[in-house]
C-alpha cells in the first residue's frame, strides 16, 4: 500500500506543477529580427555601446517585457528590460 501512494504521488506531481505554471515571468526566446525596431532603439539609446545578440519576451505583472543582452567592446554582458509601450525598467 505505502508503494502504491508513492507511485500516485510521484505520478501526479508532474500534474500540479505544470498547472501551477500561469506563463508570467517566462521568458520566452526570441531572434533579434522579431524584436519590433522601436524596442531596440530604446535599448540602444540607453547602451549606445553594448551590441544586443540575444532576446527574450515575457510578461511581467500583465505587461508586456522584451529582455535584450548585449555585450560591449569591453567584455561586460549587460541586459536591458524595455516594456512594449517603449519604457526601460531597472
Amino acid at each position: 500500500m505505502r508503494l502504491f501512494v508513492q507511485l500516485v504521488c510521484i505520478a501526479i506531481f508532474p500534474v500540479f506543477v505544470g498547472c501551477s505554471e500561469t506563463g508570467e515571468g517566462f521568458k520566452e526566446p526570441i531572434s533579434m529580427d522579431k524584436v519590433p525596431p522601436e524596442i531596440l532603439k530604446v535599448a540602444q539609446d540607453k547602451y549606445p555601446d553594448l551590441v544586443f545578440d540575444v532576446a527574450f519576451t515575457e510578461t511581467e505583472d500583465g505587461v508586456a517585457v522584451y529582455e535584450l543582452k548585449g555585450k560591449a567592446k569591453s567584455g561586460k554582458m549587460r541586459e536591458v528590460e524595455v516594456t512594449a509601450d517603449g519604457k526601460i525598467l531597472e
